[in-house]
């Protein structure tokens, strides 16, 4: 299955699904160190980003996220690409600066659509995502 969807971040990247129905902040949410998301109680605590394709619902930016995001991006400590909702403009700056692939506004519901595990392609230049199964 296709869907549509808005380039935030040129480029191409495929792997499996981490969905997340909650904003995300590269400062704070992320241990640019190991990949991992430390902050505790958090529904994804532990889980590791590298190599995902990471779902989730929109940026919660602080002005520091693009730095951790480069940091983690320098570590090898990043998603593979990014699907959201709504890429606010801190989200934006840190996937442009560090070529992650990203789209935003999806033509369809992705929450219903893509699970955790599913095997994913983005295509962000093109604006395509790919869900191929599990």
């Amino acid at each position: 299955m296709e869907i549509r969807a808005h380039t935030v971040s040129a480029g191409k990247a495929e792997g499996q699904a981490l969905v997340y129905k909650g904003p995300f902040s590269f400062m704070g949410d992320l241990d640019p160190t190991t990949g991992k998301i430390p902050v505790p109680r958090h529904l994804l605590e532990g889980e590791n980003l590298v190599d995902k394709v990471f779902v989730f619902t929109t940026g919660k930016g602080s002005s520091g996220g693009d730095c951790i995001a480069w940091m983690a991006k320098e570590n090898g400590n990043v998603p593979s690409a990014i699907i959201c909702l709504e890429s606010e403009p801190v989200l934006s700056g840190a996937v442009i600066i560090t070529g992650i692939p990203t789209v935003d506004r999806p033509e369809k519901d992705i929450f219903e659509l893509i699970q955790t595990g599913d095997y994913v392609k983005v295509d962000a230049t093109a604006g395509i995502i790919e869900i191929v199964g599990k």
